[in-house]
């Protein structure tokens, strides 16, 4: 345990006494994250032929340009896949990454206006949703272009069709950020 211990201990000193000037973000970069994880829907409309389903298989992307270094405009497209269901959702917003630590590790966090479009794969009623997303994650720079990541987010929006009805997700995303 104690070996343990004195490893990760090393590892994290590794980790920030390298030179972070070369793994940072700085303004008119601009960045795409393929992303995959799972959103579980913590509230949801559970009525026959119109239910949404309890959770899905996220797979997406999100493209951010950052206009100050620090804040960048985000904006995210990402399908969720459920047995017998599909949901496209698409996202606008801000993000905010804490570029001051001086480290490859940074740290952010974002906000976004969403709106989903979802569809059973057999019967049933098409759904759609308006609300927005909050989240963060930390990104570590591997190499200059390339950073690895997760991410935790919370959705909270409107069903408006096919009935009104108040919805929420939890998601948990990997991705892998390149710098275009």
């Amino acid at each position: 345990m104690i070996r343990l211990a004195v490893v990760v201990a090393f590892a994290v000193c590794g980790l920030l006494s390298t030179s972070a000037a070369a793994y940072t973000v700085k303004p008119g970069d601009l960045l795409l994250k393929p992303v995959t994880g799972a959103s579980i829907n913590v509230a949801r409309l559970n009525v026959a032929t119109k239910a949404t389903p309890p959770a899905g298989m996220v797979l997406g992307a999100d493209l951010d340009w950052s206009f100050d270094g620090n804040w960048s405009l985000m904006t995210s497209l990402r399908p969720a896949l459920s047995p017998g269901f599909v949901d496209v959702n698409l996202g606008v917003g801000a993000r905010y990454r804490l570029l001051q630590l001086d480290a490859p590790l940074i740290p952010w966090a974002s906000a976004q206006v969403v709106t989903a479009v979802g569809a059973p794969l057999g019967y049933g009623d098409a759904h759609v949703n308006v609300g927005a997303r909050v989240g963060g994650g930390v990104d570590y720079f591997v190499m200059r272009d390339v950073a690895v990541g997760v991410e935790v987010g919370s959705e909270f929006t409107a069903l408006v069709a096919p009935l009104l009805a108040g919805e929420a997700s939890t998601e948990v995303l990997i991705g892998v950020t390149f710098r275009l």
